[in-house]
């Protein structure tokens, strides 16, 4: 996983327009001076520390800085960043020194909650228009999928059929029947792979503001089948989640949020707006623990065969123990695509 928590110090002539640029990118908050507590209040939120300067000043050699130059011409220094191209050579340079400069603010998505569901990918699941997927629950309010990027086992998706952007916009009725689904279906896949479920969501806000324009804006659930010390392993990462009761998640719902619940249902939020993100974060988390790295991206390593894997072996042990499940969970199974 790439690293935040960084100083990096820019030197040269630096105009308000470029400063202005990089203050766009997500995971960086450009700094006035460098002290111990200007950097402690700026890693606190998970993101990196920029500082633009004339000179070097020996004095940040402890910090570890990475140095960044500014420059009108090409390749002329190591780590040089064209004036003309600030946006493009940035996070090349980052991602060249393993930091995240998370996603810039001119890429975000806008106004998603209101963008016609016609469009919306997980939205055509539930009508039927994208009829190649293996739905596998389908209740009043829910459906299920396996979920694209299946590095892991057991990868299940609960997707709400109302168009919102987070769990946290659920009504009560809709979180009581979620909180019912999400015991049940850990229970099959602890039955399915004899391991618990680490599970999570990505809460967009209230409208999607923030998220990568590529992004699928409709709120999704994620279940994974490991035994990572989810906590531990979050902390690692940079984030520092705060336990909460599960209902009190339907007060997230104005700003995005990570929600992580371990496999002794403990419910931890990442929620503070001025935190950095990293995108699919719990997923770079699990692809870290597992020494997958880079596959933890569903776009690059989408892992499709995984899918039907997942389904069958979520079907096939439905049917072999259809009389013990409850009621309502075997009148919302689909045993066909």
């Amino acid at each position: 996983m790439k690293k935040t928590q960084r100083l990096i110090i820019i030197l040269g002539d630096s105009s308000q327009e470029i400063r202005n640029q990089i203050a766009g990118f997500h995971a960086c908050t450009v700094i006035s001076n460098v002290t111990e507590e200007t950097l402690k209040n700026v890693f606190h939120f998970n993101k990196n520390a920029v500082y633009f300067s004339k000179t070097y000043d020996f004095k940040w050699k402890k910090y570890h800085p990475l140095i960044i130059r500014l420059s009108d011409e090409t390749d002329i220094y190591e780590n040089t960043v064209n004036i003309q191209a600030v946006i493009e050579d940035f996070p090349k340079i980052l991602n060249a020194n393993s930091i995240d400069s998370g996603d810039h603010s001119s890429h975000d998505s806008t106004g998603m909650s209101c963008a016609s569901t016609k469009k919306c990918l997980l939205c055509r699941i539930e009508t039927g228009e994208k009829s190649d997927e293996h739905v596998l629950f389908n209740s009043k309010n829910f459906y299920v999928v396996p979920g694209k990027g299946a590095f892991f086992d057991g990868y299940l998706m609960i997707v709400p059929k109302r168009h919102i952007m987070s769990f946290a916009q659920l009504n009560a009725s809709e979180f009581n029947e979620f909180v019912l689904l999400l015991n049940d279906l850990k229970i099959i896949l602890e039955g399915i792979y004899n391991q618990k479920v680490f599970a999570f969501e990505c809460g967009s806000g209230k409208d999607g503001s923030g998220k990568h324009e590529t992004s699928i804006v409709h709120a999704h659930f994620h279940l994974a089948v490991t035994d990572m010390p989810v906590l531990k392993e979050v902390q690692k990462s940079g984030l520092y989640p705060a336990q909460i009761n599960k209902q009190d998640l339907l007060r997230y719902s104005d700003h995005p949020y990570m929600l992580y619940i371990d496999q002794e249902d403990n419910w931890y939020i990442s929620g503070n707006p001025e935190t950095y993100f990293p995108r699919q974060h719990p997923r770079q988390v699990l692809a870290e623990y597992m020494g997958m790295y880079d596959e933890y991206n569903w776009r690059v390593h989408p892992f499709t065969e995984r899918m039907e894997v997942i389904a069958n072996e979520f079907r096939n042990f439905c049917k072999e123990n259809f009389n013990y499940l409850p009621l309502w969970m075997r009148n919302c199974i689909q045993f066909e695509d």
